[in-house]
């Protein structure tokens, strides 16, 4: 009974601990999740502009934020609140917003101090005010269009920011705006905003829409009058009154002429990028401290350029390494808009496999850009790197095990063995080594004959599949190592090229890839491979020049599994 007693204190004891845990984390959690935020729907603004500021708190029974920080920058206008409570998959989140309108007071750059709420602040933020554009006292109207380009001249592919604002002090209905085209320039569409303006004593409902433009030739680039085209909504003059379409309203913008010009000639022949910043990044899979022969590790190298489309990007090119097999992957890229333009991004991942233990030395990555801000020449890069490659562990096969059998070792006879004199002990060994050779036998017949189970295809692909490697890009190593004569990475390149080639088959040798092929040139190919790897015949040094001309026979020859393309990007400028 007193054991009894001990136990179960034991556990209350560790259930409280544990209770005690769990609500540490969730108070952790609801302090983070409490921590208001704030935003702003602009960051460039004029003078005369209203800036809608948004204040959004996660506690339950908040109170309102303490706008008193604002009033050495803004005039505070308006400040509307309003809460909402969504549920999503299980999950609920509520939360209480703020949508407040400010007017600066001053032009520069003005700051949005933190604003404390329920006991907590937010973030500062940061908004740069610019001179109100003037209009003429003729040129004001009820509704009217205007236009701006950030630069009259640029380099050909440099980004372009074209505004278009439509003015209306009065109801509108119908509103229809026509959007830029263009044959020699490429174009990204930003977000639109809507803000109040006050022009003289008159408050204007303004709608901007901005672009982002590229031209993709010299000389001169055409932005054409944009046409605005709306209903003015009339009042009726009873309830009785029917509803009618009110009076056409048609606007025009000017038009713009761009200069572009050529690349510097200082540039050089690298291929042109015309960049407000470039950055590189690389990340790794695994930690660099500790990687063996045959491990697979991942590298992720991400091309970060603000101002560029992500068609321009180039794709990372990595040379093949002395002690490594490379496969590198198809890239991603996107393009995404800000109130600065465009920013685009590319990621290419390549899997190294280490060959050979020591020193593995990386090439450092160097991009050449323009700096459209200074008007200078820059380079982005990442230095070389050495990775110390330790020996393989243990002995483990990974990419390292025979891809054929050694046809020399079958029938060998055992090497040496110690005498056993006594009898017993010989008799006993002999009835021993017949049983267990019996069982060997009876154990390979049934590994001959078996079917092998769909699960073991898919753990032989894994790796393959995690290094996300194509077809294409395994048959260009190998391509590389039947040029060079590479008898040494041969293996493990035919294997691994012929796993993405026939993915739902499990290969594991040489004698696989002969089964699985017809093309008597081939099979031909592979036997003399085989005799190199593994044979006698080691009198010549090996040629790969037949085993590649019959895979791409193989390649040109089986319609049935088209190789995968990758997506051609847009045609880069280079002089």
């Amino acid at each position: 009974m007193v054991k009894l007693s001990i136990s179960t204190d034991f556990y209350e004891r560790k259930i409280n601990l544990w209770l005690f845990v769990l609500f540490m984390l969730v108070c952790c959690s609801q302090s983070l999740l409490a921590a208001p935020i704030a935003s702003i729907d602009r960051s460039v603004i004029a003078k005369d502009d209203t800036l809608g500021l948004t204040i959004r708190s996660y506690k339950t029974n908040s109170n309102g934020p303490d706008l008193s920080p604002l009033e050495n920058n803004f005039y505070v206008i308006a400040n509307n609140q309003s809460s909402r409570f969504v549920n999503r998959n299980g999950q609920s989140e509520s939360w209480t917003e703020w949508q407040i309108s400010l007017i600066p007071k001053r032009i520069g750059q003005l700051t949005i101090p933190p604003i404390r709420v329920n006991g907590e602040t937010t973030s500062a933020l940061y908004v740069n005010v610019q001179p109100s554009i003037p209009v003429p006292a003729g040129e004001i109207k009820p509704v009217y269009i205007e236009s701006e380009v950030d630069r009259e001249s640029l380099y050909v592919q440099q980004q372009l920011v074209y505004t278009l604002r439509i003015f209306q002090s009065i109801q509108l209905e119908n509103m229809n705006i026509s959007a830029p085209e263009f044959d020699n320039a490429a174009m990204e569409k930003m977000e639109q905003k809507s803000f109040q303006r006050r022009i003289g004593n008159t408050p204007y409902r303004v709608h901007e829409l901005r672009y982002a433009i590229f031209p993709q030739e010299t000389g001169e680039l055409i932005i054409p009058e944009m046409v605005f085209t709306a209903n003015q909504v009339e009042a009726k003059r009873s309830v009785f009154s029917l509803p009618g379409q009110g009076k056409s309203i048609r606007r025009i913008s000017k038009q713009h002429t761009i200069a572009v010009k050529a690349p510097p000639t200082d540039y050089g022949d690298e291929l042109w990028l015309p960049a407000e910043s470039v950055k590189l990044v690389e990340t790794w899979s695994r930690s660099l401290d500790d990687i063996h022969v045959g491990d697979s590790i991942t590298r992720s190298i991400t091309l970060n350029a603000q101002g560029l489309l992500k068609s321009q990007l180039p794709p990372f090119q990595m040379s093949k390494l002395p002690y490594a097999n490379t496969y590198p992957d198809q890239g991603q890229s996107e393009t995404t808009t800000s109130d600065r333009g465009a920013t685009s991004s590319r990621t290419d991942n390549i899997a190294i496999i280490p060959t050979q233990a020591g020193p593995l030395t990386l090439p450092e990555i160097r991009i050449k850009w323009w700096n459209t801000k200074d008007q200078t020449v820059e380079e982005t890069i990442i230095s070389e790197q050495i990775i110390l490659v330790k020996p393989q562990v243990g002995n483990t096969q990974g990419n390292s095990q025979p891809l054929a059998v050694d046809h020399s070792q079958i029938g060998n006879p055992i090497a040496s063995r110690d005498v056993v004199k006594e009898d017993g002990d010989t008799f006993y060994w002999q009835l021993s080594t017949l049983f267990f050779a019996f069982a060997w036998i009876i154990t390979l017949w049934a590994w001959r004959t078996r079917v092998p189970p769909k699960v073991n295809q898919e753990e032989q692909h894994n790796d393959i599949t995690r290094l996300n490697i194509t077809e294409k890009s395994a048959f260009k190593v190998l391509e590389n190592t039947c040029n060079n004569n590479n008898i040494t990475d041969i293996r493990v390149d035919i294997i691994t090229w012929a796993t993405c080639y026939w993915p739902d088959e499990n290969i594991k040798s040489l004698q696989d890839i002969d089964r699985l092929c017809e093309s008597m040139p081939l099979k031909e190919a592979l036997g003399e491979l085989d005799q190199q790897l593994y044979g006698h015949k080691s009198d010549s040094s090996w040629q790969g020049e037949e085993l590649l001309e019959s895979l791409k026979q193989l390649r040109n020859k089986d319609k049935q599994k088209p190789a995968k393309r990758e997506k051609n990007l847009k045609p880069l400028y280079r002089g």
